[in-house]
């Protein structure tokens, strides 16, 4: 085929059908390098033909349909042109007008361009030219409304990615700061609602009623009446005084009742449906039906194309189509229900709990970028030029002070328990400082948790180098602590009551304990999130269950074990040593921190696991005045039951998952598996991608992939098939014992009745309804297992199938 272009002609060949039939020999996935075309100019060829490249290719039609040249009409244009009008609006028109506008912000908020959604509207570029008020009045309210959500809430947040185009680009559109306040918008929507009204009932006292012009009238009331509580609702969050600059806190009961007006208001709308073809005829109620021959009038009121010239050559220049306004209306609702979700974190008061809910809210409600930044905002309200580790919680509580919390609520450090003793300066300082560097690692951790879920996962890897340096600061402390209280403790003349406890304290790394309770619970989530993403491959999955369960599992046991095992021993310890020096101090509290910490302390007393201990000896006292030879009564609590219960069960589950994998490996039985008999022992750069933000944690100790080989060729030469397969169902019926026993504890105790009502979370990031997928997943795989061992279809091969729950697999004969 010759093509001749300027004064050189070309002779071109088709290879379609020979680029076709090399093609075919590929697999899906699959694609050809050569040293001289890479995957980047195979790419750049594909874009160089795609319309969205060349602004000129897909716009070209929509000019010829136009008629009126190469150029988009303005505002002013139409108006001169009489092809759009500006005053007049009947209540259809109105409300159509709304419905669009709600439909762009809707989509803006998805993520979607500005210059695609909300100013397609022509009146949007020039609204002081609009001379209907009510219509004006709309436009104003939206554009400060995403002003205000840009400004206030997305920017301040900083969780947009690049792809979120909603936060960064506006083109220099206008938002009419400096003409318009966001109180003026509630009270002109508020005169709109009234003068509307007012109409309404003039057209209800008419001889000759248009039923179809009261229902419109009463239809755009509710719409403008939603649209005044929406961005009243909007201001309530992360609002600053305009004076003073000062950050107003979230008042939660104000914003419920907001939400419950705007959910009554959302059931009385009706969505409009535009009816091309006015020959049907439909007795639809639950949509208002607007004839498109009402419309002529404002027919150039949106033109996708207005701001095509804008766009960067390569943005998506695709032109979406609008969303229904009755899906609109429908999100609207569940945007509700996540608000109304999203305010329970006021009720959270400790990390542990903010942190079951963060995963819980992730999890489940699949919060957008909107939801996601209120979240955070709501948690950790910010100040303007305030870095995020400085951020108050609730924008009342430091993270220091509620870092001191948690770890005596988790361990009771001397350091934190001891209310009479006098810290020395250069140990206040000391400690004072850790506290501070754990200021930064903790709150990067909620701000993780409030990106989207595939950007969370990345940056928990980063936020475990800050932990593993935290990991570090917290041994040295520990170390300084150690001689410190024993020399207090001697000098008190006590150290001949428990010597149990005093070997404990003397032994026990508190703080390191403690940052590594969190760590492992990081890396948990990490790899946890990986099935719920589905990045593992099958080929992968002996590798992250061995690790799971004999790296970090099997190391946060122990420390459940060792908190456990120091608060029933050293907790009456340290509650006797309170009590002696209170009365040689006269209720005098010389440590600096316990007299920080009062406040936070009086507000969870009943989570205190010395205040418990103080009350029962108090009233054990009275009863029975006889002392125990030590003076102390054993407590007898159980401390982290539910974590405990919980963790064992993840671990059996892992162990047998990973022992099951081995046996069909050596039988041979996996569908999914390689001839090589090494199958899962040969690829050190998937074992090295998975693992590797774990290699800087100074605990749990990284095993690196040359330990990995030679643990499992002890394990080959150790153990044979059968003898693998018995010890997976061992651990299936012990996963299933531990996950029953948890079911069992959470539902008939009266403490947590309330909550497992209402919250679907209950400990760490495992949920009700997680427990008891994971006990059919290992009664099922215990029936397969007794099967295979009893040499059930000895020739048919396994498949693993996560239908049932990510995490763990269900086996299929």
């Amino acid at each position: 085929m010759q093509e001749t272009i300027g004064n050189t002609t070309y002779n071109w060949t088709d290879v379609t059908g020979q680029f076709a039939d090399l093609c075919h020999n590929l697999n899906i996935g699959e694609v050809v390098r050569d040293r001289d075309f890479t995957l980047f100019e195979a790419m750049t060829a594909l874009e160089l033909m795609d319309p969205k490249m060349d602004g000129g290719m897909s716009i070209k039609n929509h000019f010829q349909e136009q008629k009126q040249g190469n150029r988009i009409l303005t505002l002013k244009q139409l108006i001169e042109k009489n092809l759009l009008k500006i005053s007049s609006f009947t209540s259809i028109e109105l409300i159509h007008l709304f419905d669009q506008l709600l439909s762009t912000f809707h989509m803006w908020l998805d993520g979607h361009s500005l210059a695609l959604t909300l100013f397609t509207c022509v009146y949007l570029h020039d609204i002081p030219i609009i001379e209907d008020y009510h219509l004006r009045t709309i436009c104003y309210t939206f554009i400060k409304l995403i002003d205000y959500i840009r400004e206030r809430i997305l920017l301040k947040a900083g969780l947009f990615e690049e792809e979120d185009f909603s936060g960064t680009l506006t083109y220099n559109f206008p938002f009419y700061r400096d003409m318009i306040k966001d109180q003026t918008c509630l009270t002109d929507l508020k005169k709109c609602e009234d003068e509307l009204n007012k109409r309404l009932r003039s057209l209800k006292h008419q001889t000759d009623l248009n039923q179809l012009d009261i229902n419109a009238t009463q239809q755009l009331i509710y719409r403008i009446r939603f649209l005044r509580l929406f961005f009243g609702l909007t201001l309530k969050f992360n609002e600053a005084n305009e004076k003073t600059g000062e950050q107003t806190y979230l008042n939660s009961e104000e914003i419920s009742k907001t939400l419950k007006q705007i959910d009554e208001i959302l059931q009385l709308i009706r969505p409009s449906h535009i009816l091309e073809d006015e020959t049907t005829k439909t007795d639809d109620s639950t949509e208002l039906i607007i004839p498109i021959s009402l419309l002529t009038d404002i027919s150039r009121s949106f033109d996708p194309y207005y701001n095509y010239r804008q766009l960067p050559p390569a943005f998506n220049r695709f032109i979406r189509q609008l969303i229904l306004p009755s899906v609109v209306y429908t999100s609207l609702t569940n945007l509700c229900h996540q608000l109304r979700k999203m305010l329970e974190i006021t009720d959270k008061r400790t990390l542990k709990h903010s942190f079951e809910f963060f995963l819980e809210y992730s999890t489940n409600e699949k919060p957008s970028l909107f939801i996601r930044s209120l979240l955070l905002l709501s948690y950790l309200p910010s100040v303007q030029g305030c870095l995020l580790s400085s951020r108050k919680i609730f924008g009342q509580i430091s993270f220091a002070e509620q870092v001191k919390y948690e770890i005596r609520l988790f361990i009771v450090p001397p350091l934190l328990t001891l209310k009479y003793i006098t810290i020395d300066n250069e140990t206040l300082n000391y400690s004072e400082n850790f506290f501070q560097r754990a200021c930064v690692p903790f709150s990067n951790l909620f701000y993780s948790l409030c990106n989207n879920r595939a950007r969370t996962r990345e940056k928990l890897s980063n936020l475990l180098d800050e932990f593993s340096v935290l990991q570090d600061e917290s041994e040295k402390l520990d170390q300084w602590l150690h001689k410190y209280f024993l020399q207090h403790i001697l000098q008190a003349n006590l150290s001949t009551v428990n010597h149990q406890a005093l070997l404990l304290i003397e032994k026990t790394s508190y703080f390191f304990q403690f940052i590594l309770h969190w760590t492992l619970l990081i890396m948990e989530y990490y790899l946890l999130m990986g099935f719920d993403l589905s990045l593992y491959s099958k080929r992968e999955l002996y590798d992250v269950y061995f690790y799971f369960a004999q790296i970090i599992l099997f190391t946060h046991v122990n420390v459940y074990k060792t908190s456990t095992n120091i608060l029933n021993t050293t907790v009456p310890f340290l509650v006797q040593l309170n009590q002696k020096q209170q009365q040689m101090n006269k209720n005098q509290i010389n440590n600096v921190f316990i007299q920080q910490l009062n406040s936070l302390i009086q507000q969870h007393t009943n989570d205190d696991p010395l205040q418990d201990l103080t009350n029962d000896n108090s009233s054990t006292q009275k009863k029975n005045k006889k002392k125990n030879l030590n003076g102390i009564i054993p407590p007898n609590i159980e401390y982290h039951e539910q974590e405990f219960l919980l963790t064992n069960g993840h671990l059996s589950m892992s162990t047998a998952t990973h022992r099951c994998l081995k046996a069909l490996e050596i039988e041979q039985r996996l569908k999914f598996s390689s001839n090589d008999s090494n199958y899962f022992l040969r690829d050190e750069i998937r074992y090295s991608h998975r693992f590797l933000p774990f290699a800087n944690l100074c605990a749990p100790p990284y095993m690196s992939h040359a330990d990995f080989l030679q643990i499992q060729h002890v394990s080959d030469n150790r153990y044979t098939a059968s003898e693998l397969y018995q010890d997976a169902i061992n651990n299936f019926t012990h996963a299933k014992t531990y996950f029953e026993n948890y079911v069992n504890r959470v539902t008939t105790s009266k403490q947590h009745q309330q909550q497992t009502l209402s919250r679907t979370f209950t400990t760490g990031f495992t949920s009700l309804t997680d427990v008891e997928s994971y006990i059919r997943i290992a009664k099922t795989n215990g029936i397969v297992l007794k099967l295979l061992l009893s040499g059930h279809k000895p020739d048919v091969k396994l498949d693993f199938d996560f239908s049932l729950h990510a995490h763990y697999p269900t086996l299929k004969l």
